[in-house]
């Protein structure tokens, strides 16, 4: 990133550029003798702050909101609403957390980023009214979704350069994986130890069990072991093209590209979109007649779904022009919202959140391989930051449409219009979104 603070701290340039993918050694280093390439040692790592981000992501805050309506005498507006302000606020400071990423460096950062975590849930835990439960959500969202989802999208990329799509599918599988799991421990943690318990169980995962993997075997980048990206060896990697485009972009830079704006449009209205589904969820299976229990079936179609087009997306990520993929993703999930708008039983309500699973795992796809090939990586965090700026933003006005639809619109139905509008613009607009360099390297 283009930090006047980023620029100073020469002395730690092999910490602080962790995003920059250089095949050179380090000054008179000796390439490494390790067995293995130390990057799979690292995507489990990543998977682990993947996860971390749970107790903050919708599909993790939504199970308390009965405890959390009970113990606090709140309105779903009310609720709602706390949640919105909450969210947008953590979304203004995604951008600075990118630039101390950039300059403190991954390592450094995924130490503090797994405390605060910890102690967000330990905050949380300890919430006696609205005030403490907006502050709880704000740190939620802005250590989970925001923070730790910078630092396990960031250190894939400074790990992987050709395989970067690949490992990003497999670490975003994790998340689907989340998707189907995560709730069901929630639910039978909440049964069990209450739900304060439940976010001090959370507290002790992130201390007890990520974070000493993490300070133990995280490492900034290839070059501090003596590897370069991919695993391939000094004098092949001098020979090999990187897949990126060849770009170092400022992101005062990159603004003035189309592409960074139709990506980040897309970002925000695929987290609108999504988020809006997944916090209604129950609500939408009870609007058309059926029970909570049911709604869990369309959980574990959008978990299944994701984790299928993932694997398939990261690996087309690495063969395909980008756009293609953005094209389909956009267009997927507006497909998603057409068939909930219409859907008149619970088999089309499952198709419907299944279609826009597919779309949600061919964009996580994008998510974390675009910006790194599309603008580079020495200025990444900030501009991956400015991306999660408006992703988590987008994220809080999503509830907030389909409420107000609800309660002033007759139903559900109108948003979901709305939503595959939204999408479907964002889909024709992909076709436009060739990266700076497209002329040198795609079609």
């Amino acid at each position: 990133m283009s930090t006047p603070s980023a620029e100073t701290a020469e002395l730690l340039s092999a910490a602080t550029q962790s995003a920059v993918s250089i095949r050179e050694p380090l000054a008179g280093q000796q390439e490494t003798s390790f067995p293995i390439f130390y990057g799979w040692v690292i995507l489990p790592l990543a998977i682990a702050m993947m996860l971390a981000t749970s107790p903050g992501q919708t599909f993790g805050v939504s199970y308390f909101n009965d405890q959390f309506i009970a113990e606090f005498g709140l309105s779903n507006t009310a609720l709602a609403s706390t949640y919105l302000v909450a969210t947008l606020l953590a979304a203004l400071s995604l951008t600075s957390i990118g630039s101390l990423i950039d300059r403190f460096g991954i390592r450094r950062m995924s130490i503090v980023g797994f405390l605060t975590m910890a102690g967000a849930c330990v905050f949380a835990s300890q919430a006696s009214g609205l005030v403490t439960l907006f502050i709880s959500f704000l740190l939620l969202r802005m250590f989970g979704p925001g923070t730790m989802t910078l630092l396990a999208n960031n250190t894939l990329a400074a790990w992987f350069d050709r395989r970067l799509g690949l490992v990003s599918s497999i670490a975003q599988v994790s998340m689907a994986g989340a998707w189907g799991l995560v709730p069901v421990a929630i639910v039978g943690l909440i049964d069990a130890v209450g739900w304060r318990g439940t976010y001090l169980v959370f507290a002790a995962i992130m201390v007890g069990g990520f974070l000493p993997l993490v300070a133990l075997f995280l490492r900034q980048s290839p070059r501090e072991i003596g590897q370069v990206p991919d695993g391939l060896r000094f004098h092949a990697a001098k020979k090999h093209k990187s897949f990126s485009y060849g770009n170092e972009l400022t992101l005062r830079e990159t603004t003035q590209h189309r592409a960074y704006w139709i990506l980040l449009i897309s970002t925000a209205v695929w987290s609108l979109v999504g988020t809006g589904l997944v916090f209604h969820l129950v609500a939408v299976f009870r609007a058309r007649g059926f029970t909570a229990q049911d709604s869990t079936v369309a959980v574990s179609s959008v978990a299944l779904a994701m984790a299928a087009t993932q694997i398939v997306g990261g690996v087309l990520a690495d063969r395909l022009a980008m756009r293609w993929l953005l094209v389909t993703a956009m267009a997927l999930i507006g497909l998603g919202c057409v068939v909930l708008a219409t859907a008149a039983d619970i088999q089309s309500l499952i198709l419907g959140y299944g279609t826009y699973g597919c779309g949600q795992g061919i964009k996580s796809v994008i998510a974390g391989t675009a910006w790194a090939r599309y603008f580079g990586r020495t200025h990444l965090g900030k501009i991956r930051g400015t991306s999660l700026t408006a992703a988590v933003g987008a994220s809080a006005v999503g509830p907030v449409v389909m409420g107000v639809s609800v309660d002033y619109l007759g139903g559900f139905t109108p948003s979901m219009w709305l939503f595959a509008a939204m999408a479907g613009a964002c889909a024709v607009a992909g076709f436009w979104a060739t990266p700076p360099m497209a002329a040198q390297s795609q079609a």
